[in-house]
């Protein structure tokens, strides 16, 4: 028996040493096996150092692995190290265990030309082998479109649940090259680590970090039930290289470099069973953008930041928290061909989205019932703030080609939605201390309906010298502008009020050389056109369809221009005055006919009409210094308080129907436009009119009254040949103005010192 025993002792021995023995000496078997018959098996070269197994720890480890390219001897797929270690005593537990998949140094390279790769080979002669491939991968594809597969489906099926853990990538390097477009990426550094793979309820975390050899870096953490397919993914991509799509670009614009980087922080939450119900957050920023036009300029930014919210497909929902946008800059410049710098950029997609020359037949009409519309989008901005921002214009097309920049161009806009009107605020810098702002309110789900208040200050002239002599022959040599303009859009349909106020505006000699648009005496023209203080005011109303093709405002604006310019410009120049007096005859001087000048007693200022006509009488003075110019006011007290009475009552009846507490210039000139027919404003005149105190509003007037001496004794003081003995203005006393009937004026009378 103990003999027998020992026989089987030693049988057991000697297998368990032999099965060892296989262990350790079948995986150099395989590997030599493997590596010779390679190219049977897939069409290229394999090459493999050593394949061992621990059957101690159930490890198996291979070390340096290359599959060539076709020419043998470049790798195209190849690692360092692979290890992988298996748990066989899990297997009790009804579970199989890889308790480690470790590899090192992992370097693949694809090429791709056109629809070929460099591993279609590869494919080809697999498919050869198996004359069913093709047939599995359609049947598989057939069924991949039915529907998600639940995992927790696929291990009910399975005799033991599945579990991986500790994988491990790391020193990995990825290259990918489009040979046609000429682009190459190389992610560099490569490093995958996943804690665990549970083919069951259990979460599932997988981390990736790489670099790209041109710069950047990409972290990624995925969470996911196997079972409940729920995952999360989170997307960490800091500075990479938009360089690296250079070659795309091609396809869309005509550049000649571009350059920049792109880092985000986004979220993505949702089901495997439904990725387009998926929630994603985060941060999206571009810092240093430069796109070199074919001109060698560029347009770029410094920084833009975009604070995703929410974001969901499934809901059509997009709920922006910010758009931050700073420091970015453009042009836009004008060729004689009608075309743009941006027609150029934009030449190649152009060309790509043209029709064909001949198109094909219409496609008959689809016989399926519509589709019901989608959901409703919901898109919201809460911040938009842009600053530091430029943009230059150069129009070439004109003789002197004209160039100008906008800076310090500002934006703020809250709660940006689609359906609501909301405001925006603009303000800009223009050079030589001039500025711009617009208040826009509108709603972006009805672009044709909006208002927008524009409002231009201490606009330097003589930058637009070139528009000047290209319409007119004549240049620009001094002069401001200031503009406001009021603009309400329903329906595409324009209703725009916009006044011009232009001080000190000079003209040089007319430029022969030049075949001007318009035939404009541009001196006579402004000579008459300005007031005593060197200024032009005037107002100019647009009315028309934005889709019109042959609408422009400019124009309208340039045209009217012109056509003031024209008509004061033919009309006939009269000096107007009177020398009421005996002795004024006997000194040669004869202003005229016309004593008055008549004024606005409701107003402490003067038009420039009246500014003028009261400053032309002084040049009497020049003549003759014994003479004396008397200037009295004349109102009737009690028919201009009943006057002003109905102007502050259609003052507070404009108010309230306009909403507005703070009034401009345009709303004085609407104000002044309400008819006492109004029935709106009757109503509301009848309900008011008591409470206005008449005897408050005469003393109101009396105080307008020595304003306005006041005011134009500073002005005719400022003439040539004026001093304080030659020139009196005052207020006739008060039965004087009981008795006054007619206009108010001012009764110019002529006296001798």
């Amino acid at each position: 028996m103990k003999k027998a025993i020992k026989i089987i002792a030693i049988v057991i021995v000697a297998l368990f040493v032999l099965i060892f023995a296989a262990l350790k000496l079948a995986p150099g078997f395989v590997k030599d096996y493997i590596v010779a018959h390679s190219e049977e098996f897939i069409g290229r070269k394999v090459a493999i150092e050593s394949v061992s197994l621990n059957p101690m720890s159930f490890t198996v480890n291979v070390d340096k692995f290359a599959l060539m390219e076709q020419d043998g001897t470049t790798p195209f797929v190849s690692f360092e190290k692979f290890r992988i270690n298996i748990d066989p005593l899990k297997i009790v537990t009804k579970t199989a265990a890889v308790s480690e998949i470790y590899m090192k140094g992992l370097y693949v390279h694809v090429t791709q030309k056109g629809d070929k790769f460099n591993f279609s080979d590869i494919l080809d002669f697999i498919a050869k082998a198996d004359s069913t491939a093709a047939d599995s991968v359609a049947k598989d594809t057939a069924e991949a479109d039915t529907g998600m597969v639940n995992a927790a489906k696929i291990a009910e099926g399975l005799p033991v649940n599945i579990s991986v853990k500790n994988i491990v990538f790391e020193n990995g390097n990825i290259i990918y090259e489009d040979k046609k477009v000429g682009s190459k990426i190389h992610i560099k550094d490569f490093g995958v680590a996943i804690p665990a793979v549970y083919l069951s309820n259990k979460q599932t975390d997988v981390g990736v970090s790489l670099k790209f050899a041109d710069g950047g870096d990409l972290n990624v953490k995925v969470t996911a039930n196997a079972a409940t397919n729920d995952f999360k993914v989170n997307v960490g991509l800091k500075d990479f290289a938009l360089a690296a799509g250079k070659p795309y670009l091609n396809d869309f614009v005509a550049y000649k470099d571009f350059s920049g980087s792109i880092s985000t922080d986004i979220a993505v939450e949702g089901n495997l069973g439904d990725i387009l119900a998926s929630n994603v957050s985060g941060v999206v920023s571009v810092d240093s953008v430069v796109l070199t036009e074919t001109s060698g300029k560029t347009i770029g930014v410094a920084h833009v930041g975009i604070g995703i919210g929410q974001a969901n497909l499934n809901e059509n929902k997009f709920l922006i928290d910010s758009v931050i946008v700073d420091g970015a800059y453009a042009h836009l410049d004008l060729y004689k061909d009608g075309k743009t710098n941006i027609d150029v950029l934009l030449a190649p997609l152009m060309k790509k989205t043209a029709p064909a020359a001949d198109s094909a037949a219409p496609a008959e009409e689809s016989k399926e019932e519509a589709k019901p519309a989608g959901k409703k989008m919901i898109a919201k901005v809460g911040k938009l703030y842009v600053h530091n921002t430029k943009v230059s214009a150069n129009d070439l097309t004109i003789k002197k080609p004209f160039n100008y920049t906008v800076s310090g161009i500002t934006v703020n806009g809250s709660n940006i939605n689609f359906d609501t009107p909301c405001t925006v605020n603009v303000s800009a810098a223009f050079p030589d201390g001039g500025s711009v702002s617009v208040k826009y309110k509108g709603a972006l789900s009805d672009i044709g309906t909006m208002n927008a208040y524009i409002s231009v200050k201490n606009l330097a002239l003589k930058h637009f010298s070139n528009y000047s002599l290209h319409y007119t022959g004549y240049p620009l040599i001094a002069g401001t502008m200031a503009f406001a303009s009021e603009n309400a859009i329903q329906d595409f349909n324009l209703d725009s009020k916009n006044t011009i106020d232009i001080y000190n505006l000079n003209v040089g000699d007319k430029d022969d050389s030049v075949d001007p648009e318009y035939m404009v005496p541009m001196k006579i023209g402004l000579y008459i056109l300005k007031d005593k203080d060197d200024k032009i005011q005037f107002d100019v109303p647009v009315k028309g369809n934005l889709k019109d093709p042959e609408f422009s405002v400019l124009k309208i604006i340039w045209k009217t221009v012109m056509n003031l310019i024209i008509k004061v410009a033919v009309s006939p120049l009269k000096i107007v005055g009177n020398v009421a007096s005996a002795g004024a005859g006997a000194v040669g001087i004869d202003l005229g006919k016309n004593d008055e000048v008549v004024i606005d007693p409701m107003s402490a200022t003067f038009t420039s009409e009246q500014y003028t006509k009261a400053s032309k009488m002084t040049e009497a003075l020049v003549k003759d210094p014994k003479l004396k110019l008397i200037f009295t006011q004349y109102y009737n007290p009690k028919k201009t308080a009943d006057e002003y009475k109905t102007t502050k009552l259609k003052t507070d009846f404009y108010k309230q129907t306009q909403g507005k507490e703070n009034l401009n210039e345009l709303d004085e000139r609407a104000i002044a436009e309400i008819k006492d027919s109004d029935d709106a404003f009757k109503a509301y005149a009848k309900e008011h009119a008591s409470s206005v105190d008449v005897k408050a509003l005469k003393k109101e007037l009396s105080t307008l009254a020595t304003k306005r001496n006041e005011d134009l004794l500073k002005v005719l003081m400022q003439q040539k040949g004026v001093n304080k003995k030659n020139v009196k203005v005052l207020t006739a006393p008060a039965d004087g103005l009981a008795k006054h009937r007619g206009k108010a004026m001012y009764k110019v009378t002529v006296d001798v010192q």
